[in-house]
């Protein structure tokens, strides 16, 4: 399995809120092959079932949007249940709404913040 980086599936999710087509064929075990046409090409991805189900949620592009919002201008409550193999970590913001995600989404998030939160104490 190829293990894709946060902001590799922040740019898949992308493609796909953009792509004209998609085409998703389940493979054996756990993989699927997502294919994501956008009126001339066709790009390709191979992604965990778990991570499509994230793109498909929209997860990288509009939940970790709100995440990092929530986080810079309020307060985000996190959680992390290392039982939970896929979904480790429940994020809730300030309205109650809840997130979950693995770790290496929540350390992704996390640098957002700690970023977005320097510059603007910067200005």
């Amino acid at each position: 399995m190829i293990k894709l980086s946060v902001e590799e599936l922040i740019e898949i999710n992308d493609f796909y809120n953009g792509a004209t087509r998609v085409t998703i064929t389940h493979a054996t075990g756990n993989t699927v092959l997502l294919e994501l046409y956008d009126g001339r090409d066709i790009e390709e991805f191979i992604l965990s079932k778990r991570n499509l189900i994230m793109v498909l949620r929209n997860f990288y592009v509009e939940d970790i949007c709100d995440i990092v919002h929530s986080g810079v201008y309020g307060f985000i409550d996190v959680k992390v249940d290392k039982l939970n193999e896929h979904y480790p970590v429940q994020i809730s913001v300030e309205d109650g709404h809840k997130y979950y995600c693995n770790l290496e989404e929540l350390y992704y998030i996390n640098g957002i913040v700690v970023y977005q939160k320097e510059m603007l104490s910067k200005k």
